[in-house]
């Protein structure tokens, strides 16, 4: 185990080998970190994925006074892109963030829990794919900026992964083996009406079928627990006159912002995704002092056995009912 602090000259481990790369290749990785005192917990970090063409340089550049009190990890992906269907690249970058991330997680300047992903357009799919195949707890946040999950990721009732690798000329591009997402993790999604690249009422493009961005964050909070009815169109509630909307399920754990900036994101965008990674979890903490554990089950428990129904913040999977199956909901929010 590290004892040591993570600095922007450390190395870290992201050598593989693949088909394409029977010898091995090492994802380049741009590291920046705050010029801050380290937090006693220490720092969070962001994981950001670039889109196609991008690079890891490019992302921390942009973004290093914009998420200025967090370490910003950024690789960049073989061929500049990301392994989601037909992309040039066939590395495996799922198994890689994996890796990365139990290596971040020893440094001691690190908060091994707050380890977060954003992901913008053909690395928002990436991140989507690290949602659905990722079982690190330590991964508190995903973000996944200007695409939302595609039918591959999600069909026949039930989200998939690729378990012999990718390929566009296959059904649904490979994605052929159930997975269930682990409980308990933040979302949140940022879609445009006038994206010219990502279609945001779903459809084809870059070589996959898109969901619907509305149907696919409902998907994202079904599979956190959300039991309630969809939101529709109409449902969601401007920021400020901006002609952003917030579609907001389980009490800000699963969020849709939507947006008409292009493939980009408008300033209230960005800002929301600012306060999405600095705001403290909520879903579940019931007595409200920053945690989710024992105490609140506690709570919920009285709750249920008095037959008060009337809390709607202790209706955690929003079905109109307060009762055993939100126990269970808030206790495996806590194991994971």
């Amino acid at each position: 185990m590290f004892s040591q602090d993570l600095f922007e000259s450390s190395q870290l481990n992201t050598l593989t080998n693949w088909f394409q790369e029977p010898l091995g290749w090492t994802y380049p990785l741009e590291i920046n970190i705050p010029d801050l005192t380290t937090p006693e917990t220490g720092f969070p970090v962001c994981i950001l994925l670039h889109g196609f063409g991008g690079n890891g340089n490019q992302l921390v550049y942009q973004y290093q006074n914009i998420l200025n009190t967090q370490i910003l990890i950024a690789p960049t992906g073989y061929m500049n892109s990301w392994n989601i269907s037909n992309e040039p690249s066939k590395a495996p970058d799922v198994e890689m963030i994996s890796d990365l991330v139990n290596q971040l997680q020893l440094f001691n300047n690190i908060n091994s829990d707050k380890i977060r992903i954003i992901g913008f357009s053909n690395g928002a799919a990436l991140a989507n794919r690290i949602f659905i195949e990722n079982y690190n707890s330590g991964i508190d946040i995903i973000c996944s900026i200007v695409s939302q999950l595609s039918e591959a990721q999600y069909h026949n009732d039930n989200f998939y992964y690729p378990s012999n690798g990718t390929n566009g000329n296959q059904e649904f591009n490979g994605y052929n083996d159930i997975a269930i997402p682990l409980i308990g993790r933040k979302y949140l999604n940022i879609g445009n009406i006038n994206d010219p690249i990502i279609p945001y009422f779903g459809g084809a493009a870059v070589g996959v079928n898109f969901l619907n961005s509305l149907n696919s964050i409902y998907l994202i909070a079904k599979s956190q627990g959300y039991q309630g009815d969809i939101l529709s169109d109409e449902e969601g509630i401007e920021i400020d006159g901006s002609s952003t909307y917030e579609y907001n399920y389980l009490s800000n754990q699963v969020v849709h912002l939507k947006g008409n900036s292009g493939h980009n994101l408008n300033t209230y965008q960005q800002q929301y995704l600012v306060n999405y990674l600095e705001s403290s979890p909520d879903y579940g903490d019931l007595n409200q002092d920053n945690l989710v554990n024992i105490l609140d089950v506690v709570i919920l428990v009285n709750y249920v056995l008095q037959n008060i129904n009337q809390s709607i913040e202790y209706d955690l999977n929003q079905d109109d009912n307060i009762n055993i199956l939100d126990i269970i909901l808030l206790i495996n929010i806590i194991l994971v």
